[in-house]
């Protein structure tokens, strides 16, 4: 059963892509695996955010989970961006909701359920109270 599909006020936090003519396939679709990656670069921008990073503590999140939804074909050239919230946070893991939208509507909407790994420690480590409030508090200031 699909999912509705998500709308641009849905989403707190933004980036932006430039397509790639590598991204395409022979009929100049931007490929499923092109679209992954964009997701991609929207959750490492969450990751990323300087309020987001200094709280990860040497924990590092990865991809457990990685379900897309495609709702209608992308076409090179042109510029995407990608919406990103976090729309559960866990102890050991956040499950993030995404959006690619084109200047015409969402394109492809993503869930990702992230775990956060530490280098010192097998399985997946707890994350403080403070780094899970910043990756679920909504609005730019989050």
């Amino acid at each position: 059963m699909r999912r509705a599909i998500p709308q641009r006020a849905e989403f707190e936090r933004w980036c932006s892509e430039k397509l790639r003519n590598a991204d395409t396939d022979q009929f100049r679709h931007v490929n499923n695996a092109a679209m992954a990656s964009l997701f991609e670069a929207g959750r490492m921008e969450l990751f990323g955010d300087p309020t987001v990073a200094p709280l990860l503590a040497g924990a590092h999140p990865a991809v457990v989970r990685l379900a897309i939804d495609f709702h209608r074909e992308l076409f090179y050239p042109g510029e995407v961006a990608i919406g990103t919230r976090v729309a559960r946070g866990g102890s050991r893991s956040v499950e993030i909701a995404q959006g690619l939208f084109d200047a015409q509507g969402c394109v492809a909407s993503a869930e990702a359920t992230c775990v956060f790994l530490a280098s010192d420690t097998p399985g997946a480590t707890t994350i403080s109270e403070e780094l899970r409030h910043r990756l679920t508090a909504t609005g730019e200031a989050a």
